[in-house]
């Protein structure tokens, strides 16, 4: 499976765990290859629905090099392609988002032209030859496809096995907060000087909770004892009894003092009311902030052996956002801090990790999700 979600029970990390090679975190063949293996060949989440709402409209993607149109056509039906006119090479589309002029994708090179099913349909000005079948230069097709308002893309095209095999059982896990209702109330794109692996392993674990989220760890109390959620160990290494996740006893959501401005999500049972926070991740770029009045995702994309892209929304339902108690900056404040907390802290890893003494890092107790992770990425890479 391509992702699926972490089981809500961990088994612990029995003892010191070695990372991956420190040198797949920045070697640049690596990371070539990783790009085949995770970015080429499973479902990437791409963006939300919102974004080309409409028939023409239209949202460029990078992923690596590779550029990619989400667009719906006239029909109103979600299409993705490669943005490569089939003639040269140029790119088709050159703003990162907009409405396609008219009813056709037009080359801007030497004006080949599209229907937005991706089929050539004109050739301006070009002598005609008697090999030369349009029929055989439609665009490159991405596969692409939707859960809770999230665009997914797969640039594997026909052979991309189905999203919902992908997904497994996060959709039913996270079916009463109507993630398809939901809007982008604010949008942070941030640059971060470091390996897309360190940002995943970062967001598996808590146990730097403490000494770099301060803020954090005043709503979510759990984080506060070494960062470890549900579990402790006494000096010799034993296991304690499990802990229930532990919030400040006044905040109703995760904001800096914990209140909550709007009301909950309407389709939420009550537990999931009093559920302040669950945390999610779909491999290998989507991680989801749960909350019961809002949802705060990022959206991570490589731009490089040592560089990535982190797209961070924030997510309201519309009539929420149109209340008179709503403030756009209580709720993105606490997320907006922690997120940059984080991208600080793993640039300063990726520099570390260039110590020619260093194999590997490793993970201890609290850190079994990037434990998990790695193993994950071992075996993809057929080497585990």
């Amino acid at each position: 499976m391509q992702a699926g979600p972490y089981p809500e029970r961990r088994i612990p990390l029995g003892k010191i765990e070695p990372s991956i090679p420190a040198r797949y975190y920045f070697d640049p063949r690596h990371y070539e290859r990783e790009l085949e293996v995770f970015w080429y060949r499973m479902w990437v989440m791409a963006g939300r629905e919102e974004e080309v709402a409409e028939p023409r409209d239209y949202k460029l993607l990078r992923i690596g090099p590779q550029g990619i149109v989400l667009l719906r056509d006239l029909d109103g039906q979600l299409r993705a392609f490669h943005n490569t006119c089939r003639h040269r090479g140029s790119i088709l589309c050159t703003e990162e988002r907009g409405r396609i002029p008219g009813r056709r994708l037009v080359c801007p090179y030497h004006a080949w032209t599209y229907d937005l099913d991706g089929k050539l349909v004109a050739t301006p000005r070009q002598l005609e030859t008697p090999d030369f079948d349009r029929r055989s230069y439609s665009l490159f097709e991405v596969a692409i496809d939707t859960w809770g308002g999230f665009l997914f893309v797969n640039l594997a095209g026909q052979k991309a096995t189905p999203l919902s095999e992908a997904l497994g059982g996060i959709p039913e896990r996270f079916k009463n907060y109507g993630f398809e209702n939901l809007r982008v109330g604010k949008r942070i794109i941030v640059d971060v000087k470091a390996n897309w692996k360190l940002l995943f392993e970062n967001f598996c674990e808590c146990f730097h909770c403490p000494v770099v989220h301060p803020e954090l760890c005043e709503i979510v109390t759990a984080y506060r004892d070494g960062g470890a959620w549900g579990i402790r160990s006494d000096e010799a290494g034993n296991l304690l009894k499990e802990l229930r996740p532990m919030y400040d006893p006044r905040a109703a959501t995760l904001t800096m003092d914990g209140t909550a401005l709007i009301p909950p999500f309407r389709g939420l049972g009550e537990d999931e009311r009093r559920t302040l926070y669950v945390a999610q991740t779909f491999r290998p770029n989507l991680f989801l902030n749960v909350h019961p009045d809002y949802v705060n995702t990022h959206q991570m994309l490589p731009t490089g052996p040592e560089s990535v892209r982190m797209i961070y929304d924030w997510l309201f339902e519309p009539e929420s956002m149109q209340l008179p108690s709503f403030n756009l900056d209580h709720y993105v404040a606490l997320w907006d801090l922690t997120n940059r907390q984080d991208a600080r802290n793993c640039e300063w890893q990726q520099e570390g990790l260039h110590c020619r003494e260093l194999a590997h890092g490793n993970f201890v107790r609290q850190e079994m999700g990037c434990h998990e992770f790695n193993q994950w990425v071992l075996q993809a890479l057929g080497e585990l």
